[in-house]
């Protein structure tokens, strides 16, 4: 049996309607219907009640069977395509990426660069963007996966893996004029110490922010919020204000800045990487995905 049978089959139940599946899959319904009775007569059994005046589809009890062992059977023929293209090493097709602005180096040398060199058939499209753009871009099927250093504004509609957490960290010009005193042994510093201090930060970081500072009883003085972590800094970098960003210790700074990591449990992000719940993987983004499990650090 063709195994494009079987996933127009479980198209035809996600959405109900032979003739909504049809536009979906870009086929015409009789074509559809043709395939559905193909299935039905192969195995012996209605799959599906028809009945006038309805616009849903329903299941019989083989039917509904029938989609479990359907989704079951497809996955395994996923599985074994992911398996033998990491044999041959020839898997072809397009991944595409919305990355972090500030992320968009690392990501690249961590991750898709050395994954592209031992998957050379594949292409790529890379775009940086923001948690917002990447969450749009996720909902509208423009990217397979969103690389984000912040969590989207409503990520619990997405399926997501983490990756390294990034610490939060105050840096400010050596110049500025701070109330503590600088310390080569002092490596971090206590959130109360940034009561009534200019500061600059985006909007992704702002909220753990403010809910930090409100455990010390005070609101953090915002002059300066971006869409970006690299705005932030530079805007910090004149020297009218301290950037509070989120980093990885590996993350270096301009020569004439200092960087202290803030102290504060819940002050820290998880580089997360995040694909759409609502569409099927295509097995090029599986293999990615397999791939990245394997490699974050």
């Amino acid at each position: 049996m063709d195994f494009a049978f079987y996933r127009n089959f479980i198209t035809v139940v996600e959405t109900g309607s032979i003739s909504t599946a049809a536009q979906k899959l870009d086929i015409v319904q009789p074509a559809l219907s043709a395939q559905i009775k193909t299935l039905e007569k192969a195995y012996g059994v209605q799959l599906l009640k028809m009945q006038r005046g309805k616009r849903h589809i329903e299941l019989t009890e083989a039917g509904e069977a029938f989609l479990q062992q359907a989704r079951s059977l497809c996955a395994a023929e996923d599985k074994l395509t992911l398996t033998m293209q990491s044999f041959s090493q020839r898997a072809v097709g397009t991944l595409r990426f919305g990355v972090s602005h500030v992320r968009t180096d690392y990501f690249l040398r961590h991750y898709l660069i050395p994954f592209a060199s031992t998957y050379p058939d594949i292409s790529y499209q890379f775009l940086d963007a923001t948690v917002e753009q990447q969450q749009e871009q996720l909902k509208e099927g423009d990217i397979d996966f969103a690389f984000a250093n912040a969590p989207l504004p409503a990520s619990h509609s997405f399926a997501a893996i983490k990756g390294q957490p990034e610490s939060f960290y105050v840096v400010y010009k050596n110049d500025f004029s701070v109330p503590w005193k600088a310390d080569e042994q002092c490596n971090s510093l206590k959130v109360n110490a940034l009561s009534g201090l200019p500061l600059c930060c985006n909007y992704g970081t702002f909220p753990l922010l403010r809910k930090a500072c409100e455990d010390y009883s005070f609101k953090p003085d915002i002059t300066f919020i971006a869409s970006t972590a690299e705005s932030a800094l530079t805007f910090a970098q004149s020297g009218l204000g301290l950037a509070v960003i989120a980093a990885l210790h590996s993350d270096t700074i301009p020569p004439d800045m200092l960087r202290l990591e803030l102290e504060h449990p819940e002050l820290h992000f998880e580089q997360t990487l995040y694909w759409s719940k609502e569409r099927r993987l295509t097995p090029v983004a599986e293999l990615f995905l397999e791939y990245f499990k394997s490699n974050r650090s």
